[in-house]
């Protein structure tokens, strides 16, 4: 099977049945960045639709991401506070994160880390969560894994979407998405808003830090000739977010950040040779803006900080025959970064890179399929580096058992506050990360049953760290991580699924010194997640889920130890006619009284009702 023959369908993906999560037929683009078969890469790769967060009532993207093997999440307090994502015991700086293609890293920030906070799910159609690095496609920052979070696709015909929903701490969501087609024309556009009075962000405050988020997504496909077609999409997002900090008065102050997030996408897709060489041109931005207001002067909460990333790349993909496809592609990217504290001066950093890759991938025997390739990122502070990986991924019966396996190669570039004056070391080299993983998937029962395992590996050398003796960042430190993803799903029933996963993960210092061999902070060695849905013969839908940590620790040095927790969630819907739909959800039933971050509160018990139409 060809890369060119599923590109069309991932285009144009609609989203599947909740109940078809795992099956190996599968379209994915995180592995290769065309579309191709889940069962062509040995690369870890999890899908959440449209349906799924449905199913899950999750609020956030964050959310939905700690139900999944490999993924834990940090927040630092309430809806829209600062959450992270690490991906095997990886940092937040090392996941990669994509809108819509497009990288939405913030460079405004010192070491890069997407802030998971703001990203929503109302007008989300799908999200594809890579496991393990694949700097290969990706570059930079794809060490730990990429996340691919696609806002709602254009369909056949006619699509609307619309919900609102009302919970605890005065919660309010709604969200309006539309899509469909009409000859030449492809299109879906949506906009949500959100708005919370939240908790104190702070253990300890009486004050609540409240949350605002208004969201707008579009995309447009106009097909000009069979085989030309331009693609253009944008995200955008505005967020105004109420937050306490240790640098002003504490669990009690008033520091807000007014957050603006954008990103833009302009490209011509195109086939040559009758279809066999397909192309895709495209030119990208990406826009952060986050300005920062305290009542406390000289708290460092007074901030007006901008990153941009202008990018321009070509990719193909080139089908010498049914057993051999080569990818390549060229980018150019010119990245700005402006940090100003506390009404001073801006500080400005810039630069630039080039970059190019190839890859092959092979189809050497039927249910065989070998990934090969290799990169050079050239930048104008850092120098260049050459990044190597590889995979494979065998079926001996037709995707009821599959076995994968993956050698791959991470770096990540220093930032610009990281690398450049005034804060910045010069001499910075990139981080660097080899990986490898095992892994077996088997379905059986007649596919109402599915077990998978899988073991990785990680060795991350020259880890960008502050450095109290220089004063400015090194090139210090060296971690392994090392872990089990196992799980099972299961579908005894047409109307019950139960998917259950755990994942062990061994995030350990190895930089000489007094904190060598102690666990990575915030990383719990332990993860369990339980989720288990029965549709009723009369239509009602009941759901529960069970999220397990593990104890973890705040500090490198390991002396402060965070416990672990256990939330349960409950939660229903029912069909009021062929078009609408009530549900409702409770979260934290039990009311735990857990901490994710030292200092920081978490929500308890809430309650959530709303209602969301499809037509």
């Amino acid at each position: 099977m060809t890369l060119l023959r599923y590109t069309a369908a991932a285009l144009a993906m609609l989203p599947v049945a909740a109940f078809a999560q795992t099956a190996e037929d599968e379209i994915v683009v995180t592995a290769s960045g065309f579309a191709q078969p889940r069962s062509e890469t040995g690369q870890a790769i999890d899908i959440v639709d449209r349906d799924r967060l449905d199913q899950l009532q999750s609020a956030t993207i964050a959310d939905a991401l700690k139900t999944l093997p490999g993924v834990s999440i940090a927040t630092r307090g309430g809806l829209g506070s600062q959450s992270s994502a690490f991906i095997r015991g990886g940092s937040s700086a090392q996941t990669l994160v994509l809108i819509d293609g497009v990288r939405i890293n913030d460079l405004s920030s010192p070491n890069g880390a997407f802030d998971f906070g703001a990203l929503m799910t109302g007008n989300i159609g799908r999200v594809e969560i890579l496991r393990g690095p694949n700097s290969i496609i990706w570059g930079s920052q794809a060490i730990g894994g990429v996340v691919n979070v696609q806002s709602i696709a254009p369909v056949d015909g006619f699509e609307g979407r619309m919900g609102a929903e009302y919970g605890g701490y005065d919660t309010q969501r709604v969200n309006a998405n539309i899509a469909g087609s009409s000859g030449a024309l492809e299109g879906s556009i949506g906009g949500s808003f959100v708005h919370s009075d939240g908790i104190s962000a702070l253990a300890g405050g009486t004050e609540r830090d409240g949350y605002d988020n208004l969201t707008g997504n579009a995309r447009l496909k106009v097909n000009l000739h069979d085989g030309f077609s331009l693609d253009l999409r944008s995200y955008y997002n505005r967020a105004t977010v109420a937050y306490d900090s240790v640098f002003g008065v504490g669990a009690n102050g008033l520091p807000v950040s007014r957050n603006r997030q954008f990103v833009g996408y302009v490209g011509a897709n195109f086939d040559l040779l009758d279809g066999r060489l397909e192309n895709r041109i495209a030119y990208t931005r990406t826009d952060i803006k986050r300005i920062g207001t305290d009542p406390v002067i000289f708290s460092f909460n007074n901030f007006n900080v901008r990153g941009t990333i202008d990018r321009a790349e070509y990719h193909a993909a080139f089908d010498l025959n049914d057993t051999l496809t080569w990818v390549a592609g060229a980018e150019y990217e010119r990245s700005f970064a402006s940090t100003s504290f506390e009404g001073a001066a801006p500080d400005i950093a810039r630069n630039q890179m080039g970059s190019g890759f190839g890859q092959m991938i092979l189809r050497p025997l039927t249910g065989l399929t070998l990934t090969a390739g290799v990169r050079h990122d050239a930048y104008d502070d850092y120098g260049g580096h050459t990044t190597f990986g590889g995979n494979a991924a065998f079926t001996p019966n037709d995707g009821r058992t599959m076995f994968r396996a993956t050698y791959g190669e991470g770096f990540r570039a220093p930032t610009l506050t990281e690398g450049q004056p005034p804060y910045g070391n010069t001499d910075l080299k990139p981080e660097t990360a080899r990986n490898f993983d095992l892994g077996v998937e088997h379905q059986f029962l007649g596919s109402k049953a599915q077990i998978f395992a899988t073991y990785f590996n990680r060795r991350s050398n020259d880890l960008i760290a502050f450095s109290s003796v220089t004063g400015q960042s090194e090139n210090i430190d060296k971690v392994t991580a090392k872990g089990l993803e196992a799980g099972v799903t299961l579908t005894p029933f047409d109307n019950l699924n139960i998917q259950a996963s755990y994942t062990l993960v061994d995030a350990i210092n190895r930089s000489a010194g007094a904190n060598f061999g102690k666990r990575q902070t915030l990383r719990p060695q332990h993860n369990v997640s339980l989720t288990a849905d029965w549709q009723t013969p009369f239509g009602l839908s009941v759901g529960s889920s069970v999220y397990w940590v593990g104890d973890s620790f705040d500090d490198a040095a390991n002396k402060l130890r965070l416990n672990g927790y256990a939330l349960f969630g409950l939660r229903a819907s029912m069909p009021l006619t062929d078009t609408l739909e009530l549900y409702s959800r409770i979260e934290n039933l039990f009311d735990a009284n857990y901490t994710v971050v030292a200092g920081y509160n978490s929500f308890g018990r809430n309650a959530t009702m709303g209602v969301r139409a499809k037509f």
